[in-house]
């Protein structure tokens, strides 16, 4: 079965939840009808009890065991038995749907690209290069898309374009792939571009990445072109952000050759999953206008860089022990990581430039970009993340190193002598 059961939610409170769908919506011969408000979160939460293959996306599994939630109930009482039975149906019809190629194409936050060459990667299936003017095949002008209005692919002016191309079965599940990897190629380049400066911005259009994504997305499939139908768009874009201070082209080809060997890197290492989730978050606040959320976002990835992955409660001074495991001063780090935990704790809002949020923000930038760095190129001889925990977490100085090493050797020779061993 490739949709099974997960016990992080034990069949009690699933059927709970199953119970209270049957309760709030009504079956006629019009259909399903939904009684209450709210209904949506059913849908959101479901994949929480549930383990899909790993190459299924969280909203592809979202509409699957919606389709089955509510076919379910249209056929009688919801089991989670019945219920397994039809999503696992409803991904084998999803299998069975051939790949067909898609490219997607945005703006790209570089100026003078048309005098500079391109760059071109891949990421797991995923090709990606810029291009200072679009292909004839994928060229679109502007046009009126009902219930949005006028779509002007062309701005913002001035700037060049990024084209995505990667082979999926449908058009959800292409954006999924080809964000994510463009969302890693930025994160690095901003990673790498930034490493060791220090910003002194602070304006509501300033960010501490030069690279985030355009305002529309535009999808073909094959040559079709799928953007009449639907508009994909970054809600968080600004335009005048955008045009601020936005990098020439010389600059995002400097840090390229960088991007290229951590892609090569993070291909086939270890802890793949883990760094490239942790460069995910680092990117979000990368791209954010907004000091609070950015320090939101960075101290994300510091949890999800040194919390193990299904923890239900992970600490502050957790995160802040392992995080300064290795820093030259541990004990001011530390007081500093503190005060990172207490501002987002409290949730506390931005001011100008001399606004601690932005300070500590740019502190904690520091030592993430550090630490990734490591253990993208450092990493590889750590077989999971829960080894990487270990080693982090064993003591800072050498002599209580030596005593451990000796427990250590001493447990191992009691283990040899055991019969049998």
């Amino acid at each position: 079965m490739s949709v099974t059961r997960s016990d992080k939610i034990p069949n009690g409170l699933l059927n709970t939840l199953l119970t209270d769908f049957e309760r709030s919506t009504t079956v006629s011969a019009g259909g399903l009808s939904f009684d209450e408000l709210g209904f949506e979160e059913t849908f959101e939460i479901l994949p929480d009890a549930f383990r899909f293959r790993p190459t299924v996306g969280r909203r592809t599994a979202i509409g699957i065991l919606r389709r089955a939630l509510i076919d379910c109930r249209n056929a009688g009482p919801i089991t989670v038995d019945a219920l397994l039975v039809r999503a696992n149906e409803l991904d084998r019809i999803a299998r069975a749907v051939p790949n067909q190629r898609y490219t997607i194409w945005t703006k790209f936050r570089a100026t003078n690209m048309a005098h500079h060459p391109g760059f071109r990667l891949e990421w797991q299936g995923v090709r990606i290069r810029s291009a200072a003017r679009l292909p004839t095949r994928i060229a679109q002008g502007e046009y009126f898309l009902n219930g949005v209005g006028r779509i002007y692919p062309d701005r913002p002016q001035g700037y060049g374009h990024v084209i995505l191309g990667c082979d999926a079965r449908d058009e959800r599940s292409a954006m999924d792939r080809a964000l994510e990897a463009l969302q890693l190629v930025m994160g690095l380049a901003n990673l790498f571009e930034g490493f060791g400066t220090w910003s002194h911005g602070g304006h509501r259009h300033w960010t501490e990445g030069k690279w985030w994504l355009g305002p529309h997305q535009f999808v073909f499939r094959g040559n079709e072109f799928l953007g009449n139908e639907r508009i994909w768009y970054n809600g968080d874009y600004d335009e005048t952000a955008w045009s601020t201070h936005a990098p020439q082209m010389g600059v995002v080809l400097r840090v390229m050759p960088m991007v290229r060997r951590a892609l090569h890197e993070l291909s086939d290492h270890p802890l793949r999953t883990m760094l490239v989730r942790t460069i995910l978050l680092l990117q979000d606040g990368f791209a954010s206008r907004d000091s609070n959320n950015r320090l939101l976002r960075y101290w994300s990835a510091l949890e999800r860089l040194y919390v193990e992955e299904n923890a239900r409660n992970a600490s502050n001074q957790k995160v802040i022990d392992r995080a300064s495991f290795a820093e030259i001063n541990p004990p001011l780090s530390k007081w500093k990581l503190n005060h990172a935990a207490q501002l987002r704790n409290n949730h506390a809002h931005a001011g100008g430039t001399d606004d601690d949020l932005q300070v500590i923000g740019q502190f904690l930038r520091h030592l993430l970009v550090r630490h990734i760095n490591h253990w993208i190129f450092q990493g590889r001889s750590f077989a999971s993340h829960a080894q990487l925990l270990a080693y982090v977490d064993l003591p800072g100085d050498e002599q209580a190193l030596t005593v451990l090493r000796a427990a250590i050797d001493r447990r191992i020779d009691l283990i040899n002598q055991q019969p049998g061993a």
